[in-house]
Parts: structure tokens; C-alpha cells; sequence
């Protein structure tokens, strides 16, 4: 590890100069040719200054190779990090080419997660979390009966939607800043709208010098409790506050050069995914124990609700994405199980099947759920007088899945049991 100077600015680095510029020229161009082929950027965010100039997937090729003959003298924690970017980056740019890999082998080599379906044991214990989360609301009937109550009788008009969003906006900016991280002065979401016709429910976008800007799908049916999980998802202490951080580590020379960028499909995914999935949590506001000043205890029992009945709502889609790409049921078949086994609405179980079968996000679509359990299983077994030092291991430290495990395992001074979805 090294620490440069260019004109006023330092410059953390893990590997010499030229091999760390090389990693991100990897990215970089693995993002052009993810925009040249299926017209979608990869990397959202690059901190530093390099350019992409590999114009080929053979060009890309050679330089993994360099990389990796530099990386087989480093160790620790930094070595185990770089290798397994850099063999996720060879895995994602053979998808990218459409070399017939299997889909499990993919998952394991770009995500560093398993490929197993969930269980009926896991589905069972999420459907009671959901069934007697609305009968405490006073909901009676079916399963389908009382979600469809409590979703009618908490929906937004499609045209309210980013209204309702801005008003999370500066309380869960707050709560972020007072409970999680500090965020420099800058930062800032300059605008958010409303978008049609996209498979995503929410996207931030991180548009550079600490700002960003959100967009919500109005074709599917949001409700405030719901709004509240993605709009913390999307802003803080989600999407823009990590992007914002990690910008700033890095102008400061406290995030190295190779890994000042966010690259979808790569082993960091279930964190930057885990985090925001979970940082509702972070705010407080799903739990009645904790003090906030905003929310009140009726809200955080509907947030509560809303997180069982997304994650419940999860793990049908992903066991549909996992069935699909590992070739056991067709297109028809995947969408009739979402909607007649997950009771997922036509709009949804459609947008999910297109994103966990476009060519680029199916291969991203699982870091969703594994994400969420493990970042939430790390957050709720961190005892409070740790929180800022979990915080610093999501937030302020590259880590991949199995970097990460590893130190909530040390934080927790025992084995971390990172996907389970039983103990919740």
C-alpha cells in the first residue's frame, strides 16, 4: 500500500503504478463494451481519472493476465480482494461474449454466492412473518386477501409517488448522517422523477461531485410503507450515500485506486446491494425500540411489514431467476409461479422476468437477496457499541462476499452464518 501525491491530491494505491491503473482500464472498458453490445453502462461510478482503452474483449483478456501475474505475490486482505475482482471481471467479460458457461458457475465466480433454491422451509417462515404482520393490523381473510387490503388501502397515485419520495428525502438524509455515516457538504439529489416502460422498481444515479438523481417506475403499483423500503434504498442511507462516500474516500486517498468504481456483476455486489436493501434498518425505523424522532411506531410497523413482504416477494423471484437460467422451466412457466405461487401482481412478475433474463442483470439479479440477508444478519448481530465499526467495514473498506464474512466474523468474534434467512 502506497500513498501518492498528484498536484493537491493524494492517492491510495495497492498495487505499483500502471497495475492498479490497469484494473480500472478493465472496468472501464468492460463498460464500453457492455454499452456497444446491450446498450447498458456497468460500471456507475469511476472515481479516478483513467480512461478506457481496451477496445477488445481479447485486449481486456491480455490485460487480466497482466494483472493477475502481478497479484500472485499479494496477500492479505488487499490480495484476496484484487483476485477476486479481477477473476470476476474474466467470468463477467466470457458472459458478456456469451461463451456457454453455466449460469450456477457464474453466480459462484462473479458474485462469490450459491446458486441453491430456497427452501420451503425459508418460504414458509417468511410467508408467517408477512401473514401475522398484516393480522396484527387488524387485516383478516387469506394471505392474498389481507396483501391485497393492506396494499389498496395503502397505494399511492402513480402520479404522487416522487411527492411522496421527496418527503423521505431530508428525514432519511438526516437519520443517515446522525446514526450511520458523515457525508461531505456537496452532497446532494438534485432531482427526482418519474419513468414508464423499465423493468427496475427505483434507480439512483450517481451523476459526480457528491450528487445524484432518482427515478421511480410509476407502471407498477407503489404504497407508501413500500415507497419508504426503496426510497431509503435508492438515497439514504442507500445508493447515494455509498456512491457520495466512496467518491469522497477516495479524493481523500482513503479508497485505493483499484477500487474506487462500482461495477455490476463483479464480488462486490451483495454488499452494495445488502446495504441499501437493509438501510431502512440502519435509520431505526422498523423498530419501535429504537428512538426516532420522525417516524412514529404505527409507521415502523408498517415498514416492518413491508421489508417481510419484499424479502417474502424475493425469494420467488429469485428462485424464478435461478429455475430459468439453470434451464429448468420456460419463460410462461416463470411468470405463471411468480404470480400463482408468489402472488406477485402481472406488472411485477413481468418487470422481474425481464430483468433476471436480460443478458446483463441476470447475472446481477441474485445479489438482491443474498445481499439483503447478509448485510441484515451482520447489522442485527452487531451489538450496538459496534455499530460504527460494522459501519466502516460496509461503507469505508473494499470488500467482496467473502472478504466481507470474514470480518463480520471477526467483529462478532465467531463463525458468521451469513444466509440465513430463519433467524430474522
Amino acid at each position: 500500500m502506497s500513498l501518492e501525491t498528484k498536484g493537491t491530491k493524494q492517492v491510495l494505491r495497492w498495487l505499483d503504478e500502471g497495475a492498479g491503473e490497469k484494473v480500472v482500464d478493465i472496468v472501464v472498458s468492460l463498460n464500453e463494451q457492455a454499452g456497444k453490445l446491450h446498450g447498458q453502462e456497468v460500471a456507475t461510478a469511476s472515481y479516478s481519472d483513467v480512461k478506457p482503452t481496451l477496445k477488445t474483449f481479447d485486449e481486456i483478456g491480455v490485460a487480466l493476465d497482466e494483472v493477475e501475474t502481478v497479484l500472485k505475490k499479494k496477500e492479505g486482505h488487499e490480495g484476496e480482494y484484487l483476485k477476486a475482482m479481477v477473476n470476476g471481471f474474466r467470468y463477467f467479460a466470457r458472459s458478456l461474449q456469451g461463451d456457454d458457461v453455466p449460469y450456477n458457475e457464474l453466480i459462484e465466480n462473479i458474485q462469490e454466492l450459491p446458486s441453491d433454491l430456497i427452501s420451503d422451509e425459508q418460504l414458509s417462515h417468511a410467508r408467517e412473518l408477512v401473514d401475522s404482520g398484516l393480522s396484527n393490523l387488524g387485516y383478516k381473510g387469506t394471505l392474498r386477501e389481507k396483501s391485497e387490503a393492506w396494499r389498496s388501502n395503502t397505494l399511492i397515485d402513480p402520479e404522487q409517488v416522487t411527492a411522496v419520495a421527496e418527503n423521505f428525502r431530508e428525514i432519511s438524509k438526516q437519520g443517515t448522517l446522525k446514526r450511520v455515516i458523515s457525508l461531505p457538504e456537496e452532497d446532494g439529489i438534485d432531482w427526482i422523477k418519474p419513468i414508464r416502460g423499465v423493468f427496475w422498481s427505483g434507480y439512483s444515479k450517481y451523476t459526480g461531485d457528491y450528487r445524484g438523481n432518482l427515478t421511480f417506475n410509476i407502471d407498477r403499483p407503489w404504497t407508501e410503507p413500500i415507497l419508504a423500503q426503496i426510497m431509503t434504498h435508492e438515497a439514504y442511507p442507500g445508493h447515494q450515500a455509498f456512491y457520495c462516500r466512496w467518491d469522497y474516500l477516495f479524493q481523500q486517498g482513503k479508497l485505493p485506486l483499484e477500487a474506487s468504481y462500482y461495477l455490476i456483476n463483479s464480488p462486490t455486489n451483495a454488499l452494495f446491494e445488502g446495504g441499501p436493501e437493509t438501510a431502512l434498518s440502519f435509520l431505526g425505523w422498523d423498530d419501535v425500540s429504537e428512538e426516532t424522532q420522525d417516524i412514529k411506531d404505527e409507521q415502523k410497523q408498517q415498514y416492518l411489514l413491508a421489508r417481510n413482504f419484499l424479502d417474502y416477494q424475493r425469494m420467488f423471484t429469485t428462485n424464478a431467476c435461478y429455475m430459468y437460467n439453470l434451464g429448468q422451466i420456460s419463460k410462461e412457466e416463470a411468470i405463471d409461479y411468480l404470480i400463482n405461487k408468489g402472488g406477485i401482481t402481472e406488472i411485477e412478475a413481468n418487470n422481474a422476468f425481464r430483468f433476471f433474463s436480460d443478458p446483463v442483470q441476470k447475472t446481477y439479479f441474485p445479489c438482491y437477496f443474498y445481499g439483503r440477508w447478509m448485510v441484515g444478519n451482520a447489522y442485527k448481530g452487531t451489538p450496538k457499541d459496534k455499530r460504527s465499526e460494522f459501519f466502516s467495514i460496509l461503507y469505508d473498506t473494499p470488500h467482496t462476499t467473502k472478504t466481507f464474512i470474514k470480518a463480520i466474523s471477526q467483529l462478532h468474534g465467531k463463525e458468521f452464518d451469513a444466509f440465513n434467512t430463519l433467524k430474522q
